[in-house]
């Protein structure tokens, strides 16, 4: 499936689940959502903020969306350490990604798989409900390690 194909498939779902959770889709949603749907790696709400441009809506809109699609179970959320938190769809079969990051260089590498439905399982075993987690792996990556030492 072509990118921009996937793009608009993944606008489409944002766009049902936001109007499917009782939200209205009002234009900064909407804008949101196609931003986050046409990239493939999670943004901050100032890189979504300066996709957008400047005029589109102002900052703090994009955090109340951003924490409305939270909320709703639209966005993953990512920390890598850095003390900025991001955001990424999760797609129509509840995909999601997972990152090793860099502790040197910040480069991000996603992983194939989510390694936890297993743990979120034993969660509901144990009685909760609207379960979600957060993993991100951290390390030194190949170019990193190749550096000599100063």
């Amino acid at each position: 499936m072509a990118e921009s194909t996937v793009s608009v498939s993944l606008e489409k779902f944002a766009f049902k689940q936001i109007r499917g959770s009782g939200l209205r889709l009002t234009q900064p949603r909407r804008q949101v959502a196609v931003v986050l749907a046409a990239v493939d790696q999670p943004l901050t709400p100032r890189e979504l903020h300066q996709a957008l441009g400047h005029y589109a809506c102002d900052l703090v809109t994009v955090y109340r969306a951003l924490a409305d699609f939270e909320r709703i179970g639209l966005v993953h959320r990512h920390e890598f350490g850095d003390g900025s938190t991001r955001y990424q769809l999760i797609g129509p079969d509840g995909g999601h990604a997972h990152y090793v990051v860099c502790r040197l260089c910040h480069h991000r590498e996603p992983l194939d798989r989510c390694p936890t439905p297993q743990l979120e399982a034993d969660a509901a075993a144990l009685g909760f409900a609207h379960i979600s987690h957060t993993l991100e792996l951290f390390g030194i990556c190949p170019r990193c390690q190749s550096m000599p030492c100063s």
